[in-house]
């Protein structure tokens, strides 16, 4: 069973470091640890004593190596998003945004709380500049021209924000099965075609809401690459 997103450990004090042979420490090495702790913990879930502990070392032996924790936590960002597919562009520059954002949704979401910290920061690591050149240089061939950058940030940042969105449900503990309480409620006065409508729909989403979730995920992304392209020759 998956352990609560920030709940403590138990076990030895993780300020103690194990006694005994220990494989040299790496920057990769503390990466790696924190990776993995983010899997099971979130980003936000869990200390530096704790990734101490994993190491076998002390919390200022992971600060000399990589920094502080919000450099350990950058240094996470970094490589889930190194992660992350560069598609070619000989795709064209729709398929390639789906190239990247479909498989990217999962790449992210294995790694709860990156997608809020990149919401919140903006892809400002490394690994980032060779997709957003390549993303945006691909929108500027199709004729977005100056605004190029502006369809790129539309359509990472949305899809960003969604993944956003199911780690908080995830974080909350108990995630609200909206759709569940919906299809509970009584009709509104003069309801029409769209309450019935919308029956069928919340019964499926309430039956298997990973599913949805990714429908809509790929459906906000398709109205976008439509919607810019649309706008693209509009102009």
């Amino acid at each position: 069973m998956a352990a609560t997103p920030g709940a403590p450990r138990t076990g030895p004090d993780p300020s103690r470091p194990r006694r005994g042979p220990k494989p040299r420490l790496t920057p990769d090495r503390v990466v790696d640890a924190a990776l993995e702790l983010t899997r099971e913990y979130g980003l936000e879930g869990w200390t530096v004593r704790q990734l101490a502990q994993a190491l076998d070392t002390w919390p200022n032996t992971i600060a000399h190596h990589v920094g502080d924790r919000d450099a350990v936590l950058d240094a996470v960002v970094q490589r889930v998003v190194a992660m992350m597919p560069n598609p070619p562009a000989e795709l064209g520059w729709q398929d390639w945004f789906r190239a990247l954002l479909y498989p990217g949704r999962a790449v992210i979401a294995r790694h709860t709380g990156v997608a809020r910290r990149l919401a919140r920061d903006g892809a400002t690591v490394p690994a980032a500049l060779p997709i957003m050149d390549r993303g945006i240089g691909l929108l500027t061939a199709a004729g977005f021209g100056p605004r190029a950058p502006l369809a790129y940030a539309v359509l990472l940042n949305t899809a960003v924000l969604l993944v956003a969105l199911d780690d908080d449900r995830k974080l909350a503990g108990h995630p609200t099965d909206a759709a569940a309480t919906l299809l509970a409620m009584p009709a509104p006065p003069g309801a029409g075609t769209g309450w019935s409508t919308m029956q069928p729909w919340l019964r499926q989403w309430s039956a298997d809401p990973e599913t949805n979730r990714e429908t809509l995920y790929r459906y906000t992304i398709e109205s976008l690459l439509t919607g810019l392209e649309a706008n693209r020759e509009g102009e």
